[in-house]
Parts: structure tokens; C-alpha cells; sequence
């Protein structure tokens, strides 16, 4: 099973991945000055970087079309929610106010959850846990770009 857990801490997003330390700061974070500053506070473009610094990928939550993209070096990859599609295969998420669950598409047969995400309101986080091996190298980027969502929809845009 894999373990994602994501927070908010002032305008940047740190996450923990098993055990190793990722942190998602919004586009133009570099830039001084006051007009870039409150462009950073209604960002929906994060860059995300691993523990020695080095980013990995970026991360954008489209707020007119309702989807995740996530853009790294090796390709793209697009979530549109609540119905998305990985490498692996189709996959629907149902909201809850707590926080979200995961799990194919298949036609017929018994399906069984894949992913659960939990939300915290007090400590701002979510926590996705997952055994399905096609979730895997794309639940980082999908708790980074759920808590983008979730910031968004917290700050009325």
C-alpha cells in the first residue's frame, strides 16, 4: 500500500511520500515584489520539488474545465474529474466531505475501492492511501493537485 500525505503551509504545499519529502511552491515564488506576491496567492500553477531541490514536475488545476495537469519531463498527464484515465486504466472518484474514494471502471464484476483520500479542515491536509499498482507513480501529483483544487475553491475563485 502507498501512503501520500500533503499539506498546505502558508502559500506552499508540502508532501511526504514514502518517506521521502516533496514541496510544491506556487509559479513565480522567485519573484520579489508586491504585485508578484498577490499573483502567488491566486496561482493555481505550482512547480514541485523533491527533498535536495531538484524539480520533478509541475502541477496546474484548470478551474473552468475541472481538471489536473500535470506536467513533467518524461510527458503530460491530464485529470478530469470525477471520471480520469492513467496508463493503467479508467478510474471514477466520488467526492465526500471528508475527503474521497477511488476505484475503476470496469464493466461487470465486483469492483473494490483502489484509492482513499481523507481530509483534514483544521490541519488543511489530505492523506491518500492506495494498493492498486496503477495508482502508484501518479498519487503525489494527484494529492498536490486535489489540494490546489481544494485551496481553490476555499478562496471563492
Amino acid at each position: 500500500m502507498r501512503l501520500v500525505k500533503a499539506w498546505r503551509k502558508g502559500m506552499d504545499i508540502e508532501a511526504l511520500a514514502d518517506g521521502k519529502s516533496y514541496v510544491a511552491k506556487p509559479d513565480g515564488w522567485e519573484k520579489p515584489g508586491f504585485w508578484e506576491a498577490v499573483k502567488r496567492a491566486f496561482t493555481l500553477k505550482y512547480r514541485v520539488y523533491d527533498g535536495t531541490g531538484v524539480e520533478t514536475c509541475q502541477v496546474h488545476y484548470d478551474f473552468v474545465h475541472g481538471h489536473i495537469l500535470v506536467k513533467r519531463p518524461v510527458g503530460d498527464r491530464q485529470f478530469r474529474l470525477p471520471i480520469f484515465e492513467t496508463g493503467a486504466g479508467r478510474y471514477y472518484m466520488k467526492e465526500k466531505v471528508t475527503g474521497f474514494l477511488i476505484w475503476p471502471l470496469i464493466d461487470g464484476g465486483k469492483i473494490g475501492i483502489k484509492a482513499e483520500g481523507e481530509k483534514s479542515i483544521k490541519d488543511y491536509s489530505l492523506t491518500l492511501s492506495s494498493d492498486d499498482p496503477g495508482l502508484d507513480p501518479l498519487m503525489l501529483e494527484f494529492a498536490i493537485g486535489y489540494l490546489i483544487r481544494w485551496m481553490s475553491f476555499n478562496i471563492g475563485i
